[in-house]
């Protein structure tokens, strides 16, 4: 379950962790270095099914999301998560770079959209400025 900023939790000794779904291991990998440069926390997955289980069990604070996975693509896994974490950040991270892609993205719930390859900085502001835009640096857990 989604919990908000103020469910009394204290939340200033932690730092904001980010589910990274991405099946090409090295990438996933990357990514999740990525965020560790920034402080910020990583929670792997490989796939959209993989990631709704790890949602459904274990605290993050928003979704790095591949939208090329197997099983089910991001774009659904998008949707699935945000009808059950309203607030949750996600954001997709493609080579699909059309704009019907973006489109599809962003009528599945993603707050923010980058075509590989991708500038760092500007993932990690945007999921900074989400985090934050959610009450605090990890913006509230889900699980």
């Amino acid at each position: 379950m989604y919990r908000s900023p103020g469910s009394g939790e204290n939340r200033m000794s932690e730092r904001p962790m980010v589910m990274v779904v991405e099946d090409d291991l090295e990438m996933n990998e990357l990514e999740c270095e990525l965020l560790a440069a920034y402080g910020l926390g990583s929670l792997p997955a490989y796939t959209g099914t993989e990631a709704l289980d790890l949602a459904s069990r274990t605290p993050a604070d928003a979704v790095l999301l591949d939208v090329m996975l197997p099983e089910m693509d991001g774009f659904e896994t998008c949707q699935r998560l945000r009808q059950i974490f309203r607030n949750l950040p996600i954001v997709l991270v493609t080579a699909l770079d059309s704009d019907d892609c973006r489109r599809r993205g962003f009528d599945a719930g993603a707050n923010a959209y980058f075509a590989k390859p991708f500038n760092p900085d500007e993932i990690v502001g945007t999921l900074q400025r989400l985090l934050s835009e959610n009450g605090n640096n990890g913006g509230g857990k889900i699980a």
